[in-house]
């Protein structure tokens, strides 16, 4: 039986999505475009984990930032 991938029915209330609006979104869309690329055979296990923490570091800088600090 092949895998089933999602796949895009409609799009609802359609507005421009921003990292200052939609950071969680944003952060989970790249994780799983991440995690399917591993699945997929693009990643192997070392780069999707070091891609991952990237991602990781990203956002909890990000996070600092927001909330004003500076490291």
């Amino acid at each position: 039986m092949a895998k089933q991938y999602a796949s895009l029915e409609a799009i609802e209330h359609d507005r421009r999505i921003t990292k200052e609006t939609d950071e969680e979104f944003l952060y989970q869309l790249q994780t799983g475009l991440l995690l399917a690329l591993k699945e997929r055979g693009r990643l192997n296990e070392m780069q999707y984990r070091h891609a991952q923490d990237r991602l990781n570091q990203q956002r909890r800088a990000y996070t600092r930032k927001q909330q004003g600090g500076t490291g």
